[in-house]
């Protein structure tokens, strides 16, 4: 059983921290609350996400024959093909994570410097296109 002592000393505490939480005013750091909930609906739909469906199910179909090795020439042959920056992005990291399957750290480093560098370029180009103020 629980003597009144502790149980006083219990409720005790819990007033003390409720006001103590209620007397704490807002950081004025934290980062400004969002219009809506994040992540409220379906994933966003489009060329780009049909095209990283299909090559998340590809690499799914040559993981499960035991040839994953071989979906690295279909990341290279969408990177010669697309000029979108999130596809590419995608596609980099899912070539690099493919390429650390058989533990070549060396060609994944590089494939994700190649994927650094498109996105700052990709970057410094809509830099330059907003307007100054």
């Amino acid at each position: 059983m629980i003597s009144l002592k502790r149980l006083s000393l219990f409720a005790a505490l819990v007033a003390l921290t409720s006001a103590a939480h209620a007397q704490v005013p807002p950081s004025s750091d934290l980062p400004p609350s969002h219009d809506g909930p994040a992540h409220d609906g379906p994933p966003p739909h489009g060329p780009g996400f049909a095209a990283i469906n299909d090559l998340e199910h590809l690499q799914r179909l040559y993981d499960m024959s035991g040839r994953d090795a071989e979906m690295n020439a279909v990341y290279h042959d969408v990177l010669s093909k697309t000029h979108d920056p999130a596809l590419r992005h995608y596609v980099y990291v899912a070539l690099a994570r493919n390429q650390l399957k058989p533990a070549n750290v060396d060609q994944a480093i590089d494939t994700i410097r190649k994927s650094l560098d498109e996105d700052i370029d990709t970057l410094d180009k809509q830099a330059a296109l907003r307007p100054k103020r």
